[in-house]
């Protein structure tokens, strides 16, 4: 279990991951339709996953790697995370990205940063994120972004 944290039910459990069980729910989620495989930043150094798990299926999942920021070197990215629609909106999303927080401050950095769909800034927002910066369209679906970060 990822830095202590406790499933949201008894049956799930928050803990680190591994590629092949995050990209079947992220082409679910964030990518419908499309041809289940690796994105490209799976193949940053040093990348982790984390996945909230209800007996054998994976029903969370969040990626964290170092990723420069605007002049922070030591900084890591948050990338691919996403919930099984039928339990979005009940807490999973958030435990998943506390783990993910927790091994990002564990490597010593000091910000973590991503492009979060604008769908989902409140969701970021209450867990300390800030929102910098103007919307955009990102990814291959073309969605409205903005840039959100998190002092550590």
């Amino acid at each position: 279990m990822v830095g202590g944290l406790e499933g949201v039910t008894e049956d799930i459990v928050i803990r680190e991951g591994e590629l092949a069980e995050v990209v079947p729910l992220r082409r679910l989620v964030l990518r419908p339709g499309q041809e289940v495989r690796p994105s490209d930043y799976d193949r940053s150094p040093g990348i982790r996953h984390v996945v909230a798990v209800d007996g054998r299926t994976v029903v969370g999942c969040a990626s964290v790697y170092p990723s420069p920021y605007e002049g922070e070197p030591a900084a890591w990215q948050l990338r691919g995370m996403a919930v099984a629609p039928e339990l979005q909106s009940s807490g999973i999303g958030a435990r998943v990205l506390l783990g993910a927080i927790d091994i990002v401050r564990a490597a010593g950095a000091p910000l973590l940063w991503a492009n979060a769909r604008v769908t989902a800034l409140g969701f970021y927002e209450r867990l300390g994120f800030e929102v910098v910066g103007e919307e955009y369209l990102y990814g291959p679906l073309e969605l409205p972004h903005k840039l959100i970060r998190l002092a550590l």
